[in-house]
């Protein structure tokens, strides 16, 4: 295991996003790794959800980052094709949410304006299926390094399982093959979207047991007061201590 996506849900804020990077700037030195944050959660279950700060907020405290932490990477999520052009620059790598991992569009826009582009799979999808995404993007810039992230499978209607087998099929025609430690814990509510950061938790202890590449995870210094996935981000210090374990 050798990347890391690691950051809040949202960036929330800048005071919020800048103790998420104070905590993991020191403890990541030497290794691949992405500060990860969105600037809009587009797909949330309610229409009264707090979305976070906005594109042009979060572009201004991705800069303020980016001079604070020298040589850090950046990485966030598109939903429109519009928001691709204002990213240039800003950040390092463009995830393309799962539910909109089959836009042709917004994959080859972002392949085409970026060296790297990380495609979460969707939910209804088998691993097998996510090389016809992958070849989008590599048919729209050959050089582009595509990563593939793991964030698990419908099981029913309400939950999500991770099949671990996914792992060395995903391998066979992507750059990396990342676990989504966190929403892979889903489970749909009552206007929520729930999710287990204990089992978020063994996620990433198992990531490197089953051979993924890296792992994406979420985490919040207080889990509880997240504006968004509450239940399934992991504390940030235990984060520290678990990166410390390494």
């Amino acid at each position: 295991m050798q990347k890391f996506i690691l950051g809040p849900c949202s960036v929330e804020n800048r005071d919020l996003f800048f103790q998420v990077a104070e905590a993991l700037y020191p403890k990541m030195q030497g290794r691949e790794w992405y500060l990860k944050g969105s600037f809009d959660k587009a797909n949330r279950t309610s229409m009264t959800s707090d979305r976070g700060p906005g594109l042009e907020e979060s572009i201004d405290i991705f800069d303020e980052i980016r001079r604070h932490f020298p040589g850090i990477k950046l990485t966030t999520d598109v939903h429109e094709t519009w928001q691709i052009n204002r990213l240039i620059g800003q950040v390092d790598m463009i995830q393309i949410p799962a539910f909109l991992c089959r836009q042709t569009d917004l994959v080859t826009n972002v392949a085409c304006n970026f060296k790297r582009i990380n495609i979460k799979k969707g939910q209804w999808m088998a691993a097998e299926q996510m090389r016809h995404v992958v070849e989008k993007a590599r048919a729209a810039n050959p050089k582009c390094d595509v990563w593939v992230t793991e964030r698990g499978s419908q099981f029913g209607t309400d939950r999500l399982i991770v099949d671990f087998r996914g792992v060395e099929v995903m391998r066979e025609f992507s750059d990396a093959v990342i676990l989504d430690c966190t929403h892979s814990t889903q489970m749909s509510g009552n206007g929520v979207t729930g999710g287990d950061r204990e089992l978020a938790k063994r996620y990433a202890q198992a990531a490197d047991i089953f051979g993924y590449d890296g792992v994406f995870i979420e985490t919040h210094p207080d889990s509880e007061q997240a504006i968004s996935d509450r239940d399934s981000q992991v504390e940030l210090n235990w984060l520290e201590s678990w990166i410390d374990t390494l």
